[in-house]
Formats: C-alpha cells, sequence, structure tokens
C-alpha cells in the first residue's frame, strides 16, 4: 500500500516532484550513502537530475517538436524569472501523454503532459500548473521527502533515490522494491504531501501573480477540477490518485484577495499550442474534429480553429486548404506556430528553396531559437544543403547539448555529406543522452576504427570514458 502512495507521489499534478536533464558533468560518485540528504548539495541534486533525464528519455515519449518546446519554456522561464529560492536552471519537457498531469523533479527538471493544453482552456489556467510545480522544485520538497522516508526506512540514500527512480520509469521493479524495504505508514505518506501541497498554491499563486498571469487561473483550474470530482475517466490522473479539497480550493481562493484582479492572457500562443497538441498529440479522430470545426464556427477563436484546420489539411495531404487556413491567420504570419507548419508544406510540394529563405532571414535575427534553428537544419538537410545544415545545427548542439532532435538531424547531415565519423559520434551521443550507454559505446568504438584526425580520436577516447562513468554513476544510484 506504501509503495503505491510512494508512486502516486511521483505521478500526480497535485504531488509531483521526481528528477532530471542533459549530459554529464563532473562525474563522482556523492557521498550521499553515509551523509544523508542534508549533505544532497545543489550540484549533487543537480546530478541526480541530470540522471532521471536520461533514464526518462530512453522510456518517455518525448515530444521533440521545436515550437511546442520553445512555447513551454517561454511560460515556464516567466515565471521562474519571477520566483524565489531559485538554485538552479530549470528544465521544461513536454511527453505525449493524453493524461491531465505534470510533474516537478530535482534538479529543477519539470514534466509536462501534452494532456494538460487540451484539458486547460487560458494560459493562466496552464501557467497555474507551471508555478505550482515550480513552488514544488524552489521548496525542495522532494529532496526533504526523500529526507523524511531515510529516517523512517532501512535504505542509504542512494539506494532510497534508485528505488523512488524505478518506481517511476519501471513501476514493476520499482514498487517492489520500495514495498520490501521501506516500512513507513501511508498517513505519514498523506500528511506529508499534503502539507506540500498547500504550500506549493500558496507560493506558486504569488510566482503566477508576479509573472503577470491572471492568479485567479489557479482557482478557475481548481473548480473545474473539483467539477470533475469522482469521474473515473483514466484521463484525469491527478484526481483518482489525488482527489482536491474543498478546503484547498477554498484556501486558493481567499488568497485572490492579495492581489489585484487581472484579465486573462490574450496571448494567441497558448491557442496555437493547444491546437497543435489537440491535433497531433491527443489521438483525434481527425475528420469528426474537421467537421466539428467548420460546423461550429462561431463557438471558437478563429486563432484556434484555423491553426487546427491548417494543421489537420496537412496531415490529410491538403496542402493548398492548409495554406488558405494558414492565410486566414491575419497578423500572426511572423508566428513560429504558422511559420513551422508552412516549411512542412513547401518541403512537401517543392518549395524548399523558399522555406529556406524565408528561415535564413529569422536565424540571422534570432540564432538561439530552437524552433528556427532546427527548421533551418532541417530545410538544409531535405534540400541537400549538408554543408550549411552541419555548420547550424553543430553550433546550435554545442550550445544546447541535450538536444536530441537537433542530434539527430546533424547526424543525417554529417552522414549523407559522408563524413561517417562525425555521423557515428552524433548518433552515439542520441544514444548517451538516453541512457543507452552500450548502443553509445559502440558507436564510439565504431567512430574510433573510422576516424583517422588525431584530435578527434582523442575526443572519442574522452567520449567513451565519460559513458563509462557515467553508467557506473547511474548504476550507483539504482543500486544504492
Amino acid at each position: 500500500m506504501f509503495a503505491k502512495k510512494i508512486l502516486k507521489l511521483f505521478s500526480t499534478v497535485a504531488i509531483s516532484t521526481s528528477l532530471m536533464c542533459a549530459a554529464a558533468e563532473d562525474i563522482v560518485l556523492p557521498d550521499i550513502g553515509t551523509a544523508g540528504i542534508r549533505g544532497l548539495s545543489i550540484q549533487r541534486e543537480k546530478q541526480i537530475g541530470d540522471y532521471f533525464m536520461r533514464k526518462s528519455r530512453g522510456t518517455m515519449a518525448f515530444v521533440e517538436d521545436p515550437v511546442l518546446g520553445e512555447y513551454l519554456r517561454s511560460i515556464g522561464g516567466k515565471l521562474v524569472m519571477n520566483a524565489k529560492d531559485v538554485r538552479f536552471p530549470f528544465e521544461f519537457f513536454l511527453v505525449n501523454n493524453p493524461t491531465l498531469n505534470a510533474s516537478a523533479f530535482l534538479g529543477g527538471k519539470v514534466m509536462v503532459h501534452t494532456g494538460l493544453f487540451h484539458y486547460c482552456d487560458t494560459e493562466d489556467e496552464f501557467a497555474s500548473v507551471l508555478a505550482h510545480e515550480i513552488s514544488h522544485v524552489t521548496q525542495r520538497h522532494l529532496a526533504r521527502y526523500i529526507e523524511d522516508m531515510e529516517q523512517k526506512a532501512p535504505l542509504t540514500t542512494a539506494g532510497l533515490i534508485g528505488s523512488i527512480a524505478m518506481a517511476i520509469l519501471n513501476p514493476m521493479i520499482g514498487l517492489a522494491s520500495l514495498s520490501t524495504t521501506m516500512g513507513v505508514s501511508t498517513q505519514s505518506s498523506i500528511n506529508f504531501t499534503r502539507d506540500n501541497e498547500y504550500e506549493a498554491d500558496r507560493i506558486g499563486i504569488g510566482v503566477l501573480a508576479r509573472a503577470g498571469f491572471n492568479p485567479e487561473g489557479m482557482v478557475q483550474l481548481f473548480r473545474k477540477l473539483m467539477a470533475m470530482q469522482g469521474n473515473v475517466n483514466p484521463a484525469f490522473v491527478m484526481l483518482m490518485d489525488h482527489p482536491l479539497s474543498e478546503t484547498r480550493v477554498a484556501e486558493a481562493q481567499g488568497r485572490l484577495a492579495q492581489y489585484k484582479a487581472r484579465a486573462n492572457s490574450k496571448n494567441p500562443d497558448f491557442l496555437l499550442a493547444k491546437a497543435r497538441v489537440e491535433v497531433r498529440y491527443m489521438n483525434t479522430d481527425l475528420k469528426q474534429l474537421k467537421e466539428r470545426l467548420v460546423a461550429n464556427p462561431d463557438n471558437l477563436s478563429a486563432t484556434y480553429r484555423n491553426y487546427a484546420l491548417a494543421l489537420i489539411c496537412y496531415e490529410q495531404k491538403q496542402y493548398g486548404e492548409a495554406l488558405e487556413y494558414l492565410g486566414s491567420l491575419g497578423s500572426l504570419q511572423n508566428n513560429m506556430f504558422v511559420i513551422d507548419l508552412r516549411t512542412d508544406i513547401d518541403l512537401k510540394t517543392g518549395r524548399a528553396s523558399s522555406a529556406a529563405a524565408r528561415l535564413e532571414g529569422l536565424y540571422a535575427k534570432r540564432p538561439k531559437n530552437e524552433a528556427v534553428t532546427i527548421n533551418l537544419g532541417n530545410v538544409y538537410l531535405e534540400s541537400g544543403n549538408y554543408k550549411n545544415g552541419v555548420k547550424v545545427l553543430s553550433k546550435f548542439t554545442t550550445a544546447q547539448p541535450g538536444n536530441i532532435l537537433a542530434h539527430s538531424i546533424l547526424s543525417e547531415l554529417y552522414g549523407r555529406s559522408g563524413d561517417r565519423c562525425n555521423a557515428l559520434q552524433s548518433k552515439a551521443t542520441v544514444y548517451f543522452l538516453k541512457a543507452q550507454y552500450q548502443q553509445a559505446t559502440a558507436l564510439y568504438n565504431q567512430a574510433l576504427g573510422i576516424c583517422r584526425d588525431k584530435y578527434s580520436r582523442e575526443i572519442i577516447k574522452a567520449k567513451i570514458v565519460q559513458t563509462s562513468e557515467q553508467k557506473r554513476f547511474d548504476e550507483y544510484l539504482e543500486k544504492g
């Protein structure tokens, strides 16, 4: 029973706090088995967060969608700038899961299910969930929870973290480990998590208001969830595992008096993101959705409707009709959601040169933008301009080493240009980022057998050592 409570703790929007990130840095086995959680430094917490990120990439359905990723990070970043006690950079990422859920992890990692876009009606509601999860991280709720469990269970801290990790990533193994090693009362777990929830609500609503969002968004979402209370729909993971209480909703409502009344956000990007998710990531019957959108034009935002219809027409290979709907978006023609879809249409209709010209102009102004850079790299790949593609994406992956999609496209660019040495290294990096160390090492060794440049060979040898050390670090956490 307690093991199930542990898993619920890390799987619901109301209570989640777990761990994730990119490549390795300062890989040293931490002395967290004897010093306890009080000795878990910020650096160590980040290392453990990076471990979860690698493991999760290899087991969860990550959404490698540049425009959705940019939008999610823009909202998360705006909130983090207005949060207090921020100890490390936050990383927000999207998982293809239609359930209503989001989770915060050690090291500033925040996972969002695609279903959250579907069930939120305003950007303020959406941002309220992120503000709540950010507050779990800044208050170090998971770190404090691990400390509490460490004092009550016969596990080293490393073993405890490893068991929690497995409970998230592999429930069958993780639950068995937790249930046989942790003798803690269920009531203790419930009380601890309830206190965390109230604290995350209280702090989160302040973050929401300071960031310029309507703080009533949190209450609006709570009311919506209360109305769903008792619903057996499995999409409402949070409600089944951790129901809202009238007291919690009332307290959130009472806090609104502290903040100036504000209208809901008018940012069109939320509606574009919501439409993109509902067409591409919610297992939607596109024919039926299109019929509803066409039949009820007055009941929907024009921005949402036109973009959703453009996406549906693209999926149905009706490219001319898709362009007409994009044209109906008026002043949003330079929006990256629109440009991304227009680029896809250009590639399908033999207009790669037009797409490249458009993106090159944007890249000159926004060279660090993920959506612009990856779209441009992909256009170069599809149009045979491998040299420029390598130049753009090698620079980007140096600055953003944890971006799997960029590394994947870069590997293709190298491969098609005949540079097998670098193609193998880029592909190996993708496996490394997913904690698939055996495959990564095999590819690095292949590259070592092909590459003739002395400098490149030394880099590959260092990567092989790094991969081995990272594997050892991960196994230490998993085995305790």
